[in-house]
């Protein structure tokens, strides 16, 4: 039967999807897209077997088939405004697209082969403002880690915390911990990791969207509905490591200013040095508080006789001290902070984790391990 759809509307759907589609995979259908037509809805589908992501947009007719996922882009990006139908080819395992007097055909593959996972059942359910799920995904992303070696590190640790919702993310060189108000219904969530590509798809969905967001949990899967979008994904099977531990107490020690000036002076003084390194090519920059105002420095130089010093513009708390950085790690904390705020970094002494915390941004604590310099 053929399906009537708005060429906007799907082109809208098949962007919401078409990232967590494997470019390349072993099983066929799983480059595909799900079409599901049904109601007077346009359903599409897409999964990597781990995230699945459906958007559903008005549309008249009936339909289940699969569909090649890019060559479906292609197809209805390069159609004209207005009406496209959609009907199957007869004799063929194929779909016709048209628009006006313009015509796409691509193969179909069949819909039963499509892996769609079921609905999650016995689940947690609440509500909460799409703002405060970005800033919690937004905010810890940073400190995400990459390393498929410690794999309960490759996403983000969300759990209720005395009243409130909290996000944290650590890769070992930094950490981030971010809060938001506890949604009613979240009270008894149990802990859970929600890994790097559900994370980087929800924040490009969240971006977009400024309403509530439906969500779903268990201990094994976790269902997010934003808007006419809904995002199903695996969680990560593991422990994930008591982070409040690595987070130091306020130490009296360490300075104060604003996070603009500590990210443009650390950029300035490593623009002229090279990364170094043997396993991983870092630019490390070295972080001297003074005393007497204005006499306070950042430091860097590498191994070919560059080297490079600024004022650091800073109030110096406590008693002065010299520790080393990693330039990039410290730039991706301290760029958290709003820069209408001044920004507190707290350090003991030049071995232990340094500390971050902002006048504006009391659900915020990023952490970062210091390295040692020449």
């Amino acid at each position: 039967m053929k399906v009537e759809v708005e060429r906007d509307a799907l082109m809208g759907a098949v962007r919401a999807v078409i990232d967590v589609v494997e470019a390349r995979t072993t099983i066929p259908v799983l480059s595909n897209m799900l079409i599901e037509v049904e109601g007077g809805s346009l359903t599409l589908t897409g999964t990597d077997l781990d995230l699945q992501v459906s958007a559903t947009v008005p549309a008249a007719g009936e339909m289940k088939t699969t569909v090649d996922a890019r060559k479906l882009q292609a197809a209805v990006d390069s159609l004209f405004k207005g009406k496209v139908s959609i009907a199957p080819v007869d004799g063929r395992a194929a779909v016709t697209l048209k628009a006006g007097r313009g015509q796409r055909v691509l193969p179909t593959l069949s819909a039963a082969d499509f892996p769609k996972r079921a609905a999650i059942a016995d689940a947690r359910t609440f509500t909460m403002p799409a703002a405060d799920l970005s800033r919690i995904l937004d905010t810890a992303s940073v400190a995400m880690s990459s390393e498929e070696t410690r794999y309960y590190l490759c996403g983000i640790y969300i759990h209720p915390w005395e009243g409130r919702l909290r996000g944290a993310a650590t890769d070992g060189h930094r950490l981030v911990r971010v809060e938001v108000g506890l949604p009613a219904g979240a009270e008894t969530m149990e802990g859970v990791i929600l890994p790097r590509k559900a994370v980087g798809h929800l924040r490009k969905l969240l971006a977009k969207h400024d309403g509530p967001v439906e969500v779903e949990a268990t201990t094994a899967a976790m269902a997010f509905q934003i808007g006419g979008v809904r995002v199903l994904t695996k969680l990560i099977d593991g422990t994930y490591p008591d982070y409040n531990r690595v987070i130091p107490e306020h130490t009296g020690r360490g300075f104060v200013g604003r996070p603009g000036v500590v990210v443009e002076t650390v950029s300035a003084v490593t623009a002229v040095t090279s990364p170094e390194g043997e396993k991983f090519k870092v630019r490390s920059v070295a972080l001297a508080t003074a005393a007497a105002p204005g006499e306070s420095e950042a430091r860097a130089k590498d191994q070919s006789g560059s080297s490079a010093t600024e004022v650091l513009d800073v109030e110096t708390i406590g008693e002065p001290i010299q520790f080393g950085v990693n330039r990039d790690y410290l730039k991706s904390v301290v760029g958290l902070f709003r820069e209408n705020g001044v920004l507190t970094l707290d350090i003991r002494d030049p071995a232990c984790p340094i500390k971050l915390t902002g006048e504006h941004d009391d659900d915020l604590v990023a952490v970062v391990m210091p390295m040692r310099v020449g």
